[in-house]
């Protein structure tokens, strides 16, 4: 997923993500391999490439992870990660990339449609490619 620059603002510490969680579904999942890695992409839409929406200089930080992670509505509407290693944010569009090796249970989150391709989904963790789709989840980004 990527959070144009223009909604961000300013250089911050971001030391927590958390998503908007739909009224439907389960109010909590379990994530087998989980991870959320963070870095600066190149623009503000994604291409079907993965390797193609980062920029050659910006690795993904991995920010998150657990071999078991149960991802649980907070008594608010929200699914939060407090990161593990929080991410220092210089400016330049945010690419958030989750992923897991075996999900058990489903929830849903809030999406929207924003004004271009900004979420991008593979059918497995070894994905060079995947589909690009509009309607992108609702996430906060908290920072220092």
């Amino acid at each position: 997923m990527v959070v144009p620059e223009a909604q961000l603002g300013e250089a911050m510490t971001i030391t927590e993500l958390a998503f908007e969680r739909a009224p439907v579904g389960g109010s909590s999942v379990l994530l087998h391999g989980f991870k959320i890695a963070l870095t600066e992409g190149g623009g503000s839409e994604l291409g079907r490439n993965f390797a193609g929406n980062i920029l050659e200089d910006s690795p993904f930080t991995v920010v998150f992870s657990g071999s078991r992670v149960t991802a649980a509505d907070d008594g608010e509407g929200r699914v939060s990660f407090v990161l593990d290693t929080p991410y220092e944010y210089t400016g330049g569009n945010l690419l958030i990339d989750m992923s897991y090796t075996n999900i058990e249970g489903s929830m849903y989150v809030w999406g929207w449609n924003p004004d271009g391709y900004r979420f991008l989904t593979a059918s497995s963790s070894n994905s060079t490619e995947g589909n690009v789709a509009m309607l992108t989840p609702v996430v906060v980004v908290t920072c220092e």
